[in-house]
């Protein structure tokens, strides 16, 4: 058996995002997910959700989206550094699934 390990730093990221702006950044702005581990080089982004979600890296343009029950329900990227993404829908409520580990 194995203890759990509390010390040092985790190099993994999760977390679930409720998606219900129709615009990036919302009313203030500010980034849905901020992601800060050291050396993150592979993210992915599910939607479990039922509509188009959008996403953004800088809150500004749109870099894609992730449409349900098709091939872009879930994004995998490799080799890409990612701090925050801002996400949109039409449809307020959507969920999606952001993860991030890193190698160090």
């Amino acid at each position: 058996m194995v203890q759990p390990n509390t010390r040092g730093a985790d190099f993994n990221f999760f977390q679930k995002i409720t998606v219900n702006d129709g615009y990036f950044g919302g009313a203030t702005g500010e980034s849905s997910v901020y992601i800060n581990i050291k050396g993150q080089q592979t993210i992915s982004l599910v939607n479990e959700g039922n509509a188009v979600v959008e996403y953004s890296f800088n809150g500004n343009t749109l870099h894609g989206d992730m449409t349900p029950f098709s091939p872009t329900t879930a994004i995998f990227f490799d080799n890409r550094r990612v701090t925050a993404i801002w996400f949109r829908t039409a449809v307020p409520g959507q969920v999606v699934r952001v993860e991030a580990w890193s190698r160090i």
